[in-house]
């Protein structure tokens, strides 16, 4: 049918990456049959293709990422390429700035929004290649600041993930934490700190999730939830197509479970402070009233004796004085 043929056009996409602004979903690169930008207006639910300018990525964006700030979506690498490739939505316009980045795979990594930088964990060079890692086996992290367009290495520390890709992942702001879902060589969700870069593996109160190696999939946080659907499993017959969604509670910092209902009303706990002590107030004195008047009695009668005494000592030095100078004046 000519409308299915049209349709096609526009959304028949494999490997290709999405982001999101207000209104619209684009849906960039892949194996197309169409343009290299598609969009989905979810306001009117129409696809439209898109004609790009500048520096146009061809076809080397598959099985990438993509990360969008304000008007600029932003995708790095592709099919051996070490590139970072920037749309500008509003003039539909690309830009590109090379990378000598080393420590994170083009293809097959997981790519967070954190502020105004952008987080790479883990992928590979090259489709046919291995999960990336280095020499020490460590999972660094690369991290682009989209303020300058520049790059920085973090290593990371703990309970490292030494092979990722593949995988899903999130960010929750509110604990500060990237969780990593699955991938080619685990089963595992791993969690980041994103205050210092230390890697743990969640504790999650139940059973449930995926029971096999779950690649291609995605990973959606919606209130107090994420969302894990689709993809493909990994077993030693070969691939098959995933049609699985699982639901994770992450509400709670330190401990997920699995679920099946969505509660809208459930939030995302903040991280508990730890509870400062207020002042101890001044305890009341108890004072005696009895105790004052007979301590003031007291001093009164001390004063008086103290008194009485100082004027004996004066009247009797004055009266010396007198007797002295009558003497005197007395002499011939």
């Amino acid at each position: 049918m000519p409308g299915t043929v049209a349709l096609c056009s526009v959304t028949c996409k494999t490997g290709a990456t999405a982001c999101a602004d207000e209104t619209t979903i684009y849906y960039i690169g892949g194996w197309h049959r169409g343009g290299l930008v598609s969009k989905f207006n979810t306001i009117s639910l129409q696809w439209s293709k898109s004609t790009t300018s500048g520096s146009i990525p061809r076809e080397e964006i598959k099985f990438v990422n993509c990360a969008i700030l304000g008007h600029n979506i932003y995708i790095y690498g592709g099919y051996a390429v070490n590139k970072m490739n920037i749309l500008d939505t509003s003039k539909l316009f690309w830009s590109t700035f090379t990378s000598s980045l080393i420590y994170s795979g083009t293809q097959y990594y997981s790519a967070t929004l954190l502020n105004d930088s952008i987080l790479y964990i883990g992928g590979k060079f090259h489709s046919l290649d291995g999960c990336q890692t280095n020499s020490n086996q460590e999972q660094p992290i690369s991290i682009f600041n989209t303020n300058d367009n520049t790059w920085r290495i973090v290593t990371t520390s703990v309970q490292i993930p030494t092979r990722k890709c593949d995988h899903a992942s999130v960010y929750i702001p509110q604990h500060n934490r990237i969780l990593l879902f699955y991938g080619v060589d685990y089963i595992t969700i791993n969690s980041l700190d994103t205050l210092t870069f230390t890697w743990t593996i969640p504790v999650i109160l139940n059973s449930g999730g995926p029971l096999r190696r779950l690649v291609r999939h995605t990973a959606t946080l919606i209130g107090a939830y994420v969302l894990i659907a689709f993809g493909f499993y990994l077993t030693d017959e070969g691939r098959f197509t995933s049609s699985d969604i699982f639901l994770l509670d992450v509400s709670h910092k330190d401990s997920y479970k699995w679920v099946t209902t969505y509660d809208p009303i459930n939030s995302i706990q903040p991280i508990p402070t730890s509870p400062i002590s207020p002042t101890s107030p001044t305890p009341p004195l108890n004072i005696n009233i009895g105790t004052v008047i007979a301590g003031a009695i007291g001093l009164l009668i001390i004063g008086m004796i103290i008194g009485s005494v100082i004027t004996g000592l004066l009247r009797s030095i004055i009266e010396r004085s007198n007797i002295n100078r009558v003497n005197y004046d007395r002499l011939p």
